[in-house]
């Protein structure tokens, strides 16, 4: 079940900008624990498992292309 877009594109790049500054605050250390922190709760938001499933997918697709 996919909402329809409500979030305008000025919307959706300052809520990247806070991401990325709140990851730069953080620091590297503490990033990845951040991110893995933000996915779950965005997943508990999200609250359809076929839609983060294509997500995940989503994602994850672009470091597994190959060369072949």
């Amino acid at each position: 079940m996919t909402k329809a877009k409500t979030m305008t594109d000025s919307e959706l790049d300052g809520a990247y900008t806070d991401l990325c500054k709140t990851m730069t605050r953080l620091g590297e250390a503490q990033s990845a624990l951040f991110l893995a922190r933000f996915a779950l709760l965005s997943m508990v938001r999200i609250d359809d498992a076929k839609e983060i499933q294509s997500l995940i997918a989503e994602a994850a697709a672009i470091f597994e292309k190959t060369d072949a």
